[in-house]
């Protein structure tokens, strides 16, 4: 009897230590992680936000569906789910002094094209000229989205219910469910008014009404309980995919005035009117739309103990189809200097142009190959004492597929056709075709850690924390002020309350930070000093700041019948 009492005190010693090893041990391979963008942050999973998105051993019921399908192998019966997410996301940032090029430069440059020296003129800011934005400030005027069938909206708060089904089949033991949910959700607005003019948001040329959505409608999966211990899952989701782009452009830069070496070329009295380096070009606006846009999710759940639980989850790539409409609205500049250029369309096919359409309004519709980039994510839950769990995630995340987006014109679009001919002769890379726009991301693939405690308060209710450090997805050399998020932390705080055998509410609230410094010419995206790089350039020299928070909230009713 003593003998095995004392085996017994042994087991449970050893079990107790096995549990302290695992838990240090997955601390410690998590504690470099990198982290990436909004990822899981819009699927509204009061649990899983609750426990900073560490859920891939320890699956949140019907969201399982997303979080690793296997999880479904755990609810017994039927069940629904109901869910609310909101959100409010400030944006804010600051444009600094513009960086002068260096004293041989000016001079080389007015030599020959002003036919004078900076040497001529009072100061830096009458050689160069004063940029309008400048030292000054842009921030966010609310949320929007881009909706099925009705297009981009502006939404008092950015908030979306959502829910879910699933059901066993006594029988054999499977489970078989579907959700609503948004894997990528955010958008927002900005001023609208020219920033020329002094009185519009900076930030504008990268952003008035900006809106990515994609919203799976249809996610069919089924979870099989291989043992007591080992469950697989596999779903397939149907997703809608939107985005809308609603912007100023620009090219603050000196490569137009080359253009003035043009008039030489010209019959006597004929001048060219030329685009001034802080002139604004234009206002593009853009909405795709793709409704069925199809991948899948793979998910395996291994309890080999009371006390541990591991996950693995797999989600795939994901290609949509992007197709809409787009508007460019041109300035009475631009419009006066494509009509002078229009002389020279007899020389246009020397540079890959086309004739200019001069048209104060150019319309037609447009296309993007938009993807979601592949992850896994691997999972512990541990449950280190009895009332206290621990869960650590690890994820990748491919976002180099993010290299570039390549959107697709109907017709020639005149802004990109002065751009093509520039890169025909600037030693940057081509970034325009008369009928094509190449926008650079280069994002990076990334690793992320997610750490979540859960502490049973009583039968009835659980407490729940969470912390993700994320090392963003989008480097310094990318950084831009369309999404700016680069280092982030997310916490997050949640509970749950069974408020009965069939009935349950859990609800939860994440706080994300984000704050990135970028030195002028430091970003390709957005203030290189490579003369010539007009697709896209905006803050040409500038060092910018940005400062990024979002609030989100979500709460959730599951009730089994």
């Amino acid at each position: 009897m003593d003998k095995d009492l004392n085996l017994d005190q042994k087991t449970r010693m050893y079990r107790q230590h096995a549990r302290y090893m695992a838990l240090a041990g997955a601390i410690a391979f998590s504690s470099g992680a990198n982290a990436q963008l909004l990822h899981n942050v819009t699927i509204g999973n009061p649990k899983a936000l609750g426990l900073g998105n560490a859920v891939t051993a320890d699956p949140p019921g019907i969201d399982s569906i997303h979080f690793n399908p296997a999880g479904l192998a755990k609810i017994k019966g039927r069940q629904m789910n109901i869910k609310l997410l909101a959100a409010h996301m400030t944006i804010d940032g600051e444009i600094g002094e513009p960086t002068r090029p260096d004293d041989d430069y000016k001079q080389a440059y007015y030599q020959l094209v002003q036919n004078t020296t900076c040497a001529d003129a009072a100061d830096a800011d009458e050689c160069w000229g004063i940029d309008p934005i400048a030292n000054s400030s842009s921030s966010l005027e609310g949320p929007g989205l881009m909706l099925p069938f009705v297009g981009f909206q502006e939404i008092p708060i950015l908030a979306f219910p959502s829910g879910g089904i699933a059901f066993e089949d006594p029988s054999r033991g499977w489970t078989f469910g579907t959700a609503v949910y948004s894997p990528q959700g955010i958008g927002y607005t900005r001023d609208p008014t020219d920033p020329q003019s002094g009185m519009g948001d900076a930030g504008a040329y990268q952003g008035v009404n900006v809106g990515v959505t994609r919203l799976t409608y249809f996610s069919p999966t089924v979870a099989i309980p291989v043992s007591e211990k080992l469950s697989f899952g596999v779903g397939v989701n149907f997703s809608y995919q939107g985005m809308a782009l609603d912007t100023y452009l620009r090219a603050p830069l000196e490569t137009t005035r080359w253009l003035e070496t043009v008039n030489e070329l010209l019959p006597d009295g004929e001048e060219l009117h030329i685009l001034q380096p802080y002139d604004t070009v234009g206002r593009l606006s853009m909405e795709m739309e793709d409704f069925l846009s199809v991948g899948f999710n793979f998910g395996i759940l291994y309890e080999p103990y009371e006390w541990l639980s591991l996950g693995f989850l797999y989600q795939s790539e994901t290609t949509s189809q992007l197709s809409g409409d787009y508007k460019m609205e041109n300035t009475e500049s631009f419009l006066a200097t494509a009509d002078g250029l229009s002389l020279l369309d007899p020389l246009q096919p020397l540079f890959g142009g086309t004739a200019f359409n001069v048209q104060a309004v150019e319309e037609g519709t447009v296309e993007l190959e938009y993807l979601m980039p592949q992850n896994f994510a691997f999972g512990a839950s541990i449950k280190v004492l009895p009332n206290l769990k621990i869960n650590v995630d690890l994820k990748w995340v491919e976002y180099s597929v993010w290299d570039e987006l390549v959107f697709k014109f109907s017709d020639s679009v005149d802004f990109l056709n002065l751009s093509n001919a520039i890169y025909a002769v600037a030693p940057v890379k081509d970034n325009a075709d008369p009928d094509e726009m190449r926008i650079r991301r280069a994002y990076d693939d990334t690793w992320s850690v997610a750490i979540g405690a859960e502490y049973q308060w009583n039968d009835n209710v659980v407490l729940r924390v969470g912390y993700e450090p994320r090392t963003g997805a989008i480097p310094s050399s990318s950084a831009d002020l369309l999404f700016p998020i680069g280092d982030a932390d997310l916490f997050t705080a949640g509970f749950g309350w069974q408020l009965s055998n069939t009935t349950r509410v859990d609800a939860a609230f994440g706080v994300l930070y984000s704050e990135q410094d970028i030195a002028a010419c430091e970003s390709q995206n957005a203030n290189t000093c490579n003369e010539g790089d007009v697709v896209y350039n905006p803050y040409y020299s500038m060092p910018f700041e940005t400062e990024t928070t979002a609030y989100i909230g979500a709460i959730s009713f599951d009730k089994k019948f």
